[in-house]
């Protein structure tokens, strides 16, 4: 389903509009479409919650949710900069000979009787990381430098729709795209009292969620 389609009416915006009644003035665009987005971030926690294998990423990113940046000689964090890092995947980095080794996660929790300021701290070759804000710690970290020679696999946001959207379609099986018009409509009507529509949204949003659940668990 397209964002917004004027002419045939079939967008998400017009659709919130014959679920409510409403239109650009008493439900702008813009209130609209913060509504849709919140929604659709909503979708993309269920979907990566439920999609264990398939690594879902929003079909309107146009690059791969891939990080690539240099190793420096007795550097040990590396901010993986331009990159909003929902969830680390996996880390790579080039050994000496320029082989990727897969490096294995570990977080203070792990380390709770050593400091972490003395773990590993002779410079050698990676083999495991931990994962601070937007930053990736090296243990040990290299005793060389590599040109590409970190890789991070990621999973990342959505890409949100602007209010001047209008053939954008959302990121996601299409079978399910309705949530965000049910689910801005469903906002409406919590600001403004319709108190008589709110249990029939909630039940058609509870029906797509499961949905979304089910279909992302079992790809």
């Amino acid at each position: 389903m397209v964002y917004s389609d004027t002419s045939t009416k079939l967008g998400i915006v017009e659709e919130i509009d014959f679920i409510l009644g409403t239109d650009s003035t008493s439900y702008p665009t813009a209130q609209k479409t913060r509504n849709i987005n919140n929604w659709y971030n909503r979708v993309a926690s269920l979907i990566m919650r439920a999609d264990s294998r398939w690594e879902w990423d929003d079909n309107n990113q146009t690059d791969l949710p891939i990080a690539t940046t240099d190793l420096v000689s007795n550097q040990q964090d590396y901010n993986i900069s331009g990159s909003s890092f929902l969830n680390i995947l996996k880390v790579e980095a080039k050994d000496q000979n320029g082989n990727w080794v897969a490096l294995y996660p570990i977080s203070l929790d792990d380390k709770r009787s050593e400091s972490m300021t003395d773990y590993k701290k002779t410079a050698g070759t990676p083999n495991e990381y931990d994962k601070l804000s937007n930053s990736i710690f090296l243990y040990p970290k290299p005793s060389y430098a590599s040109t590409g020679g970190l890789k991070v696999f990621y999973q990342r946001n959505v890409v949100l729709f602007t209010a001047s959207d209008t053939t954008k379609v959302p990121g996601f099986a299409e079978n399910f795209h309705r949530i965000l018009s049910y689910g801005a409509a469903y906002d409406y009507c919590i600001a403004y009292g319709l108190n008589t529509r709110i249990p029939l949204l909630r039940d058609e949003i509870s029906k797509l969620e499961e949905g979304i659940i089910a279909f992302y668990s079992s790809r």
